[in-house]
């Protein structure tokens, strides 16, 4: 209280005091006075400057007033003294009129003000300095309050002074005060006073003047502090403390927050404050060592923040003229911190010192040169750098300790480099380069230890010392780069001590660079080499940006001038280290070429600056082991189309080849320059004369090696066309005809050909010339025989250059009585052609050649004669068909056109007995060439037969099958053996015998559904009258097979129903199925449970068809409803699982609730016989069978798969639960088949055992399983043959047998069993057949097996047969001793041997082909005979027999002969039984000779391989013509032959088989058929199958041949081979050429419905199967697609990546093919929700709709990368891919924003948002939509990470084999280049407040790297302003 109450008193005193003080003030008293400044009331600077002190009175009333406002330190007094001071009386008496001299009297009001703030001054520095003086505590705070008050009068002065409203207070002391105010508040902001926050007086002020005066006085008072703190160790970091803040508020403020009319005094204050800051260093650095701290901070400081001010230029860089005030402010600021830099230099200097000037010269180096020399390129700016170069070489000279502190960055190397190459003058160049070597010359020496790979600041050294090498006044600088490179390129790195180390104090935070990168790559692991050249060839891509897809329209725009050179530099610079490092010296250097080559392609006039770097390590490698490599590289990159192209570059590659070519090289380096000049002539015409003379003075060499070389090249060039102004060449080639060597006469001969092939030269002219040159006759045949080998060969080859007469128009029509007719040949021509038939045929037959000789001489005698038509070879078609059909009698006047065809048999026949009698001579082979030319000469000849005989140059074979029609695939049995079989009304007659027995009422089933001999079918009400009469006697049988055929009989007359509901009228149709369906509902209720089974069955028989969907529904709701109503378990099961079947049609979810019913159900009778849920199952596995094959575009396809494969699996573990084994590989096998995948893991069992009571259940386990096969082989062939195994290995009477059809049908149908399978297992099931006793029930197992292999068999079965019978007659007879179940299956067995059994081998009653008569006249007399013995259960058993054997009268239900019949015997099979070709032709040889070779083939002896060849030879020659479908056969036997692993042999029959199935094949009296058969089945295989079969290429082929194979083929098959080929390609995941093979065939499909191909022939396909196809590829496959792209794209394959980009190219192109048709097509699969299984397809596709980009961008957006670290690759590969998807600016905004938004609700840190981001800005900026924006050569983009260059079209596809690390690197590089790229084009598109405004939200919560990218990006956008804290 006291205390207060003193201070209140204190305050009150010091009130008094102050107001008198105030009043002696405003008194009038004089004072001395400043000049008048009323005039110039703004020019505050001038006034202060010219100010007089005040006098002694005046001082003493302004100390007064300080002293009186500390004492009470009350803010009301000190604001009534601060407006006193500036507004004079005014304001104390609230008084406005004074008169002039009044006024003029208080002008000096500032004397006291300068009193005033000077004491208060003096105080606080006193306090400062004094501290022992006062009170410490009370002291400071004290001092604290001033200084905070004294900072707001600051402002309030201007306030004062200058009113907000406009008007000037002319009282008071008004700027005086001000200018004090600010002046002594200045003097106590430095050296740790109290005050600071200069740089808020700063941003407080608005007036510029004050801000200037401000700016002066801190200055000054700077100036004073660092005198002041002479002796304070940590001064000179306090002070720049306390005065940097002030240089950020002004230099760096951000120039968007600046008002337009504020720039100009804003820059004035920035030029200010700079020249302030750079006189004070200069002082500095001029006095003692201890003072030179301050400036060695500042010196960093000013280099660090003129990297930060040119950001600026983001901001400006749509205002030019702020850009040139930025630059030009900015060369100031350099040329003044280089001129610290070399005084700071040349001192002696510590460590910290040193360590501040060195970071100081990285900033200028890597960043601000960059910018500032690209600067002048881009604004009207002319800066001189030159000095600033020298200065800053000379500075790094000086200093001692650089090379222990440099950094050795390749980015600066980089920068520094594309500098220079930019350049044009020769004294800038030379000063670049002189800072290039101070900068890296010290790491040359040996001792410097590196502790990274330098090789590519080598590089570039070395390759600008080339560059520059040429420009005579740089060459000293340029053989010094040249050797400091050579050294850095040969330095290791080595591990550098941590003490060492720890110097380097700006490595931890080096820029990323793709340099930086590349090195990274190179040297990182023992597999880097690998990945180096990889990212090389990525480099290469992105630069020539060669597109070979069409995912997106994206395209590369133009590179800058820098960018151009900054990608040559990066080129020559992989060239020199490839070429100076052994490690790359073997691949590196040739890829480096085509890097180059591709950088020339897109700028070629860069090519006069590689070629020195080429010539360079030419000289290089001389010196070492490599040369021949590198020097053959080298030449033939330097007469490369890319260097030829270029004027400029063509003449220097001239300069350097042309002496090569001269008298005194040596022979083999002047013929491999001469032999190079075509190229090069081709590339660029304008060196032909230059070209011409070489040729011309070396074709007359006395060097023979330069001669053949000349005339090769004149060849050459004769050949491509090149040659001009051709006479006097035609004389230097008539010079060369008798050259001694007979190689130059070889090429002479050769010129003339081309030249006749030209029409440069006539041929019959040419020959003229040939006779009389050289004197040879061509009718004189062994004139030419004694002739050089070469030169024979070379005139052959001329002789095929013949032709027709020319034909005058004008003569033709003045000749109105001449024949009328084509032009005839030449006579020179005709000649040529007997000269060379002549040939052929004297040395076909003459031993004077050897073999090799023979071969190369026949070869080009084919190859003429290939060249000429038919006519030119003088054959007639109408001769030759006459003499043909007339051989005995040949007219006269046709024997000189016979002999003439039978002379080129002959020839044709000779070449085919070389072929014979290599493989007989064992010799190595043919030539290459000599195949083709014969196969070519055949060819020829075949086709002129084919058009002269048409189909009869086939005749059909020799044997017994050859009168049966080959194009025929179905086969009825004839009505002679289907009258044999029992019919209706005898069936009829047996059921009302007895109508309670069960088996008769399903034997009357059975008839019911036979159709008369007209094919009537009952009407539906009649046969549903006729069943419901016996339907309530049906009963459960306990055999399960006669338990199958009950069930089926009623299936079969359920489809019999179905088919009479169908021939109904179709507005009846309705109708008469429901009441079908309450007639069948009335059974169930009233007489039995079997009606559910009818029921059932009529449900799943129903089509369709929307009128048959309510009932149905119905039915299928009474099932599930009524599951109570059941009276025994397994109908109820059977029911459920028909319901199931018919509900996976739609895939109706309810399927899998009602297997596991099924399953649980089953389980529970784990001992007892569950035979209907069996049964029940084997039905659902066959429907869903038929569903994937018919309907196999539908989506749901692999959800079927997998509900067959449970099905299957549940019988067999139910198979498993019967027997008995030593381990658990039976359950095993079923996991393996749940999962739909083979495994070698497990063992089959060898031995099994029934469990006691299982033999029912298990035979009725095998039935149903057996039903599976079909099913099981699409999964598996493997598997299937395990379960098969499985079977095989239980005893006989366990019911094995009943799956021996099904088994061995279903193997043969998929190719993995033949015909001798069957005969070894018929002879093993009769030895245990004639094992048995007669009486064992066993017997009957395998006897069924027996019967069931004959009627497969297509052998003579005779035998087996009669053992069958004799056996089942004995068991039948009534002496017979076996039990009634065995007589019961006996009466089966009969019953087997006629045809199939329903419900037991199959699901239709079939009836086989070879039956006979006699044989079923022998069974039914059998059975019915049974009928009388008395026993009633075989007397059923047979009644039930008869029904079965009556169902097979019906003409729709004969067996379809089986494709294995076709195939089967792949042994035996004889080409002369199939076909032959009309006697005397060579159709008939040929064909003669396929037959050999093919038995030489099958037979597997040692010339087997031969053989091969030579099918692989007449394969090729019938691709020409048409064949018979039969011919099939000996394609499919050649394929299967495993006589030798032959891929060629596969090869050749897969192209002779695909070539048959082409579009537009004419065939007449015969069909293609067999062939189609065949491709089907070949795509039907499995794929493990086929790839054993044709392999991977065969694959491919089939997928090529597919749009051919689907135009001919029927709709249903052509969907399902469409389907089984996509499965193909599915499986072969690994091999991307065959899925893109397949989605081409579909574009082709789709694309050519409707057109019209060569043969006026319409591609066309039928609409349902188009629009199946549409569908299957736009939903169905979508998801398996999908998921092998994704699989593979994520696998990282260190040899090469499996890249889908044609793959899914193809597929985008169907997807929009389909999309723009006329059929309506859901594209549901594009459509469908992202996921991880698919994003990848769908990022690559989203060119396809914007809205599909959109949703994909924003999947992966959202996705947490650390949760899902496992997806973070798919996740970078997919955001690569969708980087290009970008449409226009519009959408490009929309995208950016959008993403940040994501990022603003999922977070930063864990999202990819910023990397998918900065893709698509890095897609963007280089795309050609920015092409005309200036922005895309700002100087910022200098100082980039050069991540451009990898930016590619395919870059998603490119990286596939890189490391998720070197993924990461790459986005790492795009990151941090996105900020400038983002701020340049939001600065464009006009939304930087908006993109800036969420980046600042977002920065609040992100770290690290992101964090620091935000940061930036809000600094560029906000214009350049204080670097983020």
């Amino acid at each position: 209280m006291v205390s207060q109450q003193k201070s209140k008193a204190s305050s009150q005193t010091a009130g008094k005091e102050i107001d008198a003080l105030l009043k002696r003030l405003h008194s009038g008293c004089r004072f001395i006075l400043f000049e008048d400044t009323v005039n110039n009331k703004h020019d505050i600077s001038n006034a202060l400057r010219n100010a007089a002190q005040p006098d002694e009175v005046h001082s003493e009333l302004g100390r007064a007033l300080a002293h009186s406002y500390i004492e009470s330190l009350d803010d009301d007094l000190g604001e009534r003294i601060l407006l006193a001071l500036c507004c004079g009386e005014d304001i104390e008496s609230n008084n406005s009129s004074s008169n002039g001299n009044h006024l003029t009297g208080k002008a000096n009001y500032g004397s006291a003000a300068n009193a005033f703030f000077s004491y208060l001054a003096e105080y606080v520095l006193a306090g400062n300095n004094n501290g022992d003086v006062y009170d410490a505590s009370s002291n400071q705070d004290k001092l604290q309050q001033i200084c905070m008050k004294w900072l707001q009068w600051c402002v309030r002065c201007e306030e004062l002074i200058f009113p907000t409203d406009g008007s000037f207070n002319n009282n008071g002391g008004g700027r005086s005060v001000l200018l004090a105010c600010l002046k002594h508040y200045s003097s106590i902001c430095f050296g740790k006073s109290l005050a600071g926050g200069c740089d808020k007086v700063y941003r407080s002020l608005t007036c510029s003047t004050s801000r200037k005066y401000w700016i002066r006085s801190i200055a000054t008072a700077l100036g004073s502090a660092i005198t002041l703190t002479e002796e304070w160790s940590e001064g000179a970091s306090v002070l720049f403390e306390e005065f940097h803040p002030l240089f950020e508020a002004c230099i760096h403020q951000a120039r968007g927050e600046v008002p337009l009319h504020d720039l100009a005094a804003h820059n004035e204050e920035s030029r200010l404050i700079l020249n302030e800051s750079l006189r004070i260093c200069e002082m500095n650095l001029h006095t003692n060592r201890s003072l030179s701290r301050f400036a060695m901070i500042m010196i960093e400081y000013l280099a660090v923040s003129l990297v930060s001010y040119l950001d600026q230029l983001v901001c400006t860089s749509t205002n030019p003229h702020e850009s040139v005030v930025v630059l030009e402010l900015s060369y100031e600021w350099l040329r003044g911190l280089t001129d610290l830099i070399q005084t700071a230099a040349a001192k002696d200097l510590d460590e910290d010192s040193t360590k501040s000037l060195i970071t100081a010269i990285d900033a200028i180096v890597a960043t601000i040169l960059p910018q500032l020399s690209s600067s002048i390129c881009s604004f009207i700016v002319a800066f001189e750098l030159t000095s600033i170069y020298a200065t800053i070489a000379s500075s790094i000279n000086s200093l001692e300790l650089y090379s222990t502190f440099t950094t050795l960055k390749s980015a600066e190397a980089m920068r520094l480099g594309t500098i220079a190459l930019s350049l044009e003058s020769d004294r800038e160049i030379n000063a670049v380069c002189e800072l290039l070597l101070s900068i890296f010359s010290c790491v040359s020496e040996e001792k410097t230890l590196v502790a990274k790979d330098v090789s590519f600041v080598g590089g570039i050294l070395y390759a600008l010392g080339c560059v520059f090498s040429s420009r005579p006044n740089c060459t000293n600088k340029a053989l010094m780069l040249k050797r400091v490179g050579e050294t850095l390129v040969k330095i290791s790195p080595t591990v550098i001590d941590s003490s060492v180390s720890s110097l380097r104090g700006g490595e931890s935070c080096e820029r990323l660079h793709l340099i930086d990168f590349l090195s990274e790559m190179k040297s990182e692991s023992p597999s880097s080499t690998t990945k180096y050249q990889q990212l090389v060839e990525v480099i290469s891509g992105s630069i020539s940006d060669v597109d070979e897809t069409n995912l997106h329209s994206w395209r590369r725009r133009p590179l800058a001038l820098e960018d151009q050179c900054s990608g040559l530099l990066v080129g020559l610079s992989f060239l020199h280290i490839s070429a100076l490092s052994p490690g790359l010296t073997d691949h590196g250097y040739k890829h480096t070429l085509e890097f180059l080559s591709s950088f020339l392609g897109c700028y070629p006039r860069a090519a006069s600056r590689v070629l020195p770097s080429v010539l360079d390590t030419v000289r290089m490698s001389s010196q070492s082991s490599p040369l021949p490599q590198i020097l053959s590289n080298s030449i033939n990159f330097i007469a490369s189309k890319p260097i030829v192209s270029d004027s400029h570059g063509a003449h220097l590659a001239w300069i350097y080849l042309s002496p090569l070519t001269s008298d005194g090289v040596p022979s083999a380096t002047r013929a491999s320059i001469i032999r190079i000049l075509p190229q090069m002539c081709l590339d660029n015409k304008k060196l032909f004369r230059r070209i011409r003379d070489v040729i011309g003075k070396s074709i007359v060499s006395t060097d023979p090696i330069v001669r053949i070389a000349a005339t090769a090249t004149l060849s050459d060039m004769a050949k491509l066309d090149l040659l001009r102004d051709i006479e006097g060449i035609v004389s230097w080639i008539q010079g060369r005809l008798n050259d001694e060597e007979s190689t130059v006469t070889y090429f002479a001969l050769s010129t003339l050909r081309y030249l006749v092939q030209n029409e440069e030269l006539d041929f019959d002219l040419v020959v003229r010339v040939l006779e009389k040159r050289l004197k040879i006759d061509l009718s004189a045949v062994g004139d030419f025989l004694g002739w050089d080998e070469l030169a024979l060969e070379s005139l052959i080859e001329l002789l095929g250059e013949g032709g027709l007469e020319e034909e005058n128009e004008d003569e033709s029509q003045d000749d109105d009585d001449e024949e009328e007719g084509g032009p005839e040949p030449t006579a020179k021509t005709v000649k040529a052609v007997s000269l060379l038939i002549e040939l052929a045929l004297k040395i076909n037959f003459d031993d004077q050649y050897d073999f090799s000789t023979q071969s190369r001489i026949l070869s080009k005698i084919y190859q003429s004669l290939s060249n000429y038509s038919a006519l030119i070879l003088g054959l007639d078609p109408e001769s030759i068909r006459t003499c043909a059909d007339n051989a005995t009698s040949i007219p006269k006047d046709l024997i000189e056109d016979w002999e003439r065809y039978l002379e080129l048999k002959s020839i044709v026949q000779g070449g085919i007995n070389l072929v014979t009698r290599m493989q007989d001579d064992e010799k190595d082979g043919l030539p290459e060439d000599f195949s083709n030319n014969l196969v070519a000469m055949i060819q020829l000849l075949l086709r002129f037969e084919e058009e002269t005989f048409g189909s009869f140059v086939f005749q059909k074979g020799s044997s017994s099958t050859k009168g049966k029609n080959e194009g025929a695939h179905q086969h009825r049995v004839s009505k002679y053996v289907i009258s044999a079989l029992p019919d209706t009304c005898a069936i009829k007659s047996i059921y009302e015998s007895d109508e309670s027995v069960s088996e008769h009422v399903a034997a009357y089933f059975y008839a019911l559904g036979v159709e008369d001999n007209n094919g009537h079918i009952p009407g539906t009400s009649a046969l549903l009258a006729e069943m419901t009469e016996c339907i309530s006697y049906f009963a459960p049988l306990s055999d399960p097979p006669s338990y199958a055929m009950q069930v089926f009989s009623i299936i079969n007359a359920m489809g019999a129903v179905f088919r009479s509901i169908q021939s109904a009228d179709e507005n009846d149709r309705e109708k008469l199925f429901k009441t079908a369906v309450d007639q069948l509902e009335e059974w169930a209720t009233e007489f039995s449970e079997y009606g559910y089974i009818a029921l059932s069955a009529l449900a799943l028989a129903a089509d369709d068809s929307p009128q048959f969907y309510s009932g149905i529904s119905r039915v299928q709701d009474t099932i599930l409803e009524g599951c109570d109503m059941f009276e025994t378990e397994d109908v109820k099961l059977l029911c459920l699982c028909m319901v199931a079947a018919r509900l996976s049609q739609t895939t109706d979810s309810r399927v899998v609730e009602l297997l596991d019913s099924v399953e649980k159900s089953t389980e529970l009778h784990s001992g007892q016989s569950c035979f209907g849920g069996h049964l029940g199952l084997a039905i659902f596995v066959q429907s869903v069978a038929n569903k994937i094959r018919t309907y196999g575009s539908d989506p749901s396809d692999e959800w079927c798969r997998e509900q067959a494969r449970r099905c299957i699996c549940i019988l067999v573990k139910a198979l498993d639960n019967c027997t008995l084994s030593e381990n658990d590989s039976i359950l095993e096998l079923a996991s393996c088949i749940a999962l739909g995948k083979s495994s070698d893991s497990f063992t089959l069992p060898s031995e099994l055992t029934v469990k006691d009571g299982a033999a029912q259940k298990l035979n009725g386990v095998i039935i149903a399983l057996s039903h599976c096969f079909h099913a099981l082989a699409g999964v598996s062939t493997d598997l299937l043959k395990s379960v098969v195994t499985v079977i095989l290995e239980l005893p006989w009477g366990a019911g094995k047998g009943f799956a021996t059809h099904s088994t061995y049908k279903t193997l043969i149908d998929v190719g993995v069993y033949s015909m001798d399978d069957i005969s070894e297992a018929i002879d093993s099931t009769m030895t245990c057949v004639q094992g048995f006793d007669g009486d064992c029930i066993e017997l009957l197992d395998p006897l069924f097996s027996l019967v069931s292999l004959c009627r497969l068999s297509s052998g003579k079965v005779k035998e087996e047969l009669e053992l069958v019978n004799e056996t089942v007659t004995r068991i039948l007879s009534t002496s017979s001793r076996m039990s009634s179940k065995g007589k019961a299956m006996a009466a089966f067995t009969c019953c087997a041997s006629i045809g199939e059994l329903p419900g037991v081998t199959s699901f239709v009653p079939n009836i086989s082909l070879s039956v006979k008569k006699d044989q079923v006249t022998n069974v039914v007399g059998m059975l019915e005979g049974t009928l009388l013995n008395g026993e009633v259960e075989c007397t059923h058993a047979s009644a039930l027999a008869l029904g079965v054997l009556c169902s097979m009268r019906n003409a729709s239900q004969t067996t379809q002969q089986h494709r294995h019949e076709k195939k089967s015997d792949r042994t035996n099979v004889d080409v002369n039984s199939i076909i032959q070709g009309k006697g005397g032709t060579i159709m008939e040889f040929v064909l003669q000779q396929v037959a050999k070779a093919h038995s030489d083939i099958l037979a597997q002896h040692s010339g087997a391989k031969h053989a091969s060849k030579q099918v692989c030879i007449l394969f090729k020659a019938l691709e020409v013509v048409s064949l018979p479908g039969s011919f099939s056969r000996v394609i499919e036997t050649a394929l299967y032959s495993s006589a030798v692993d032959d891929t060629e042999l596969t090869d050749s029959s897969l192209r002779i088989l695909f070539s048959q199935t082409e579009s537009g094949r004419r065939r007449i009296g015969f069909d293609g058929r067999g062939f189609f058969e065949l491709s089907t089945r070949l795509a039907k295989l499995a794929t493990e199958d086929l790839i054993k079969l044709v392999g991977e290429k065969g694959a491919q082929q089939m997928m090529m041949a597919m749009p051919n194979l689907l135009f001919q083929l029927p709709t249903s098959t052509g969907e399902e081979v469409a389907k089984c080929l996509w499965d193909i390609c599915r499986d072969l995941s690994n091999y991307q050429m065959v899925m893109t093979g397949f989605f081409n065939s579909i574009k082709t499909i789709l694309s050519s419905s409707g057109k019209e191909s060569r043969g006026k022939s319409k591609l066309s396909t039928s609409p349902a199967l188009l629009r199946a196809l549409q569908n299957f590829v736009a939903n169905g496959l979508f998801d398996e697609f999908c998921k092998v792209a994704t699989t593979q794209s994520s696998k990282i394959d260190e040899v090469s990546s499996s890249s889908y980009a044609t793959s899914i190219s193809a597929f985008l192109e169907c997807i929009n093919l389909i999309s723009t048709s006329a059929t309506t097509t859901d594209i549901r699969g594009l459509q469908s929700d992202v996921s991880c299984d698919n994003v990848f397809v769908m990022a690559s596709c989203a060119s396809f709709s914007s809205k599909l980009t959109r949703r994909v961008e924003t999947w992966i957006a959202r996705q947490d990368a650390r949760e899902n670290s496992s997806n973070l690759r798919l996740l970078l590969l997919s955001s690569l891919a969708l980087a290009p998807q970008c449409r226009n600016e519009i959408e490009m905004k929309e995208s950016v924003t959008n993403l940040f938004d994501i990022m603003l609700v999922a977070g930063i840190d864990n999202t990819l948002c910023m990397e998918l981001i900065a893709a698509k800005i890095a897609y963007w900026w280089d795309s050609g939509n920015i092409k005309e924006m200036a922005a895309a050569a700002h100087p910022i983009l200098r100082v980039s990470t050069m991540s451009s260059f990898l930016i590619s079209s395919n870059l998603c596809f490119e990286v596939q084999s890189f490391q998720t690390k070197q993924i990461c690197g790459i986005f790492d590089l795009l990151v941090t280049d996105l900020p400038v790229k983002l701020a340049l084009l939001c600065q464009t598109w006009k939304i930087s407040d908006d993109i800036s405004n969420r980046a600042t939200r977002l920065c609040k919560d992100a770290t690290g790297k992101k964090k620091a990218c935000l940061e930036r990006i809000i600094q560029l956008l906000d214009g350049g302003g204080e670097r983020m804290k």
